[in-house]
């Protein structure tokens, strides 16, 4: 069985919940082994990325980022 990490942004909870409701849906229906890693924002999943990629065989990063008066939506 493949193991798969998903690493979610939570900052915007009501979008990032519904995103990792439906990833969660199709990689049961193909019965992947799924851990999941909370993380505060999108700066933080390339990190988690990093410090997991030798324990998974794959990542699946999930995550918001909104136009608005921070320059996050420059940035990323």
């Amino acid at each position: 069985m493949k193991k798969i990490l998903i690493i979610n942004s939570n900052y915007y909870e009501k979008i990032s919940s519904s995103l990792l409701a439906n990833a969660k849906k199709n990689l049961n229906t193909a019965k992947y082994s799924i851990s999941i890693i909370n993380v505060a924002g999108v700066f933080e999943i390339p990190i988690s990325v990093k410090k997991n990629i030798k324990n998974f065989d794959g990542s699946i990063a999930l995550g918001c980022v909104i136009k608005g008066q921070t320059p996050h939506f420059d940035l990323i």
